[in-house]
């Protein structure tokens, strides 16, 4: 089996011992934040599958729905999208534009990713600045979600939180790049 993060071959084994191995050098905080972004997104994924199942049985059965189902599945989109985004951001497979893979050759390219993550960590600050103002908007307006009369900033704060998450992630894998570029110096 190929490890889907590292690309690492094994066999007979559940998990990657590379990547296994790494993970439980990161620390308490860190293992803790993972465990508890995979259950959010496990979470959200799966009250928005039940949520359009629920939703296309009520309408052929009953020929009704849930009030505010559709208005909710839309808003866990997002959720599932901003969490899913955090997680490919810590395992380093997000979708990326390596324009400077192609220009920056020699010595330089071995801190080309440091300064691509610092580049996106300072992007993902600016958009976590423009959504809190979004959801601040939302706020003011005081418009409520049919769906169990919530108010619609309360399920739009995963935007300025997805980008936090992301700019953290963004962060520890710079660090991690530096200190693995400290380290093949030692060596």
């Amino acid at each position: 089996m190929q490890c889907l993060k590292c690309g690492n071959d094994f066999d007979h084994l559940y998990e990657c011992p590379v990547c296994s191995a790494a993970w439980r050098k990161t620390g308490k905080f860190n293992r803790i934040f993972t465990k508890v972004e995979d259950f959010l997104l496990d979470l959200f994924l799966g009250t928005m599958v039940l949520m359009v199942l629920m939703q296309i049985l009520m309408r052929n059965l009953f020929q009704s729905g849930i009030s505010g189902g559709d208005d909710l599945i839309r808003h866990l989109v997002l959720w599932v999208a901003f969490f899913g985004a955090g997680i490919a951001t810590r395992s380093n497979s997000h979708v990326r534009i390596d324009v400077l893979t192609h220009l920056v050759k020699g010595r330089v390219s071995e801190y080309k990713d440091i300064v691509i993550h610092l580049f996106s960590f300072v992007i993902c600050f600016i958009l976590m600045i423009a959504s809190c103002q979004f959801v601040f908007i939302e706020y003011q307006s005081q418009a409520y979600s049919q769906f169990l009369n919530l108010p619609v900033w309360t399920m739009e704060i995963v935007m300025p939180l997805g980008y936090l998450i992301i700019a953290f992630r963004f962060a520890q894998n710079s660090v991690s790049g530096f200190q693995k570029i400290l380290r093949e110096k030692k060596n």
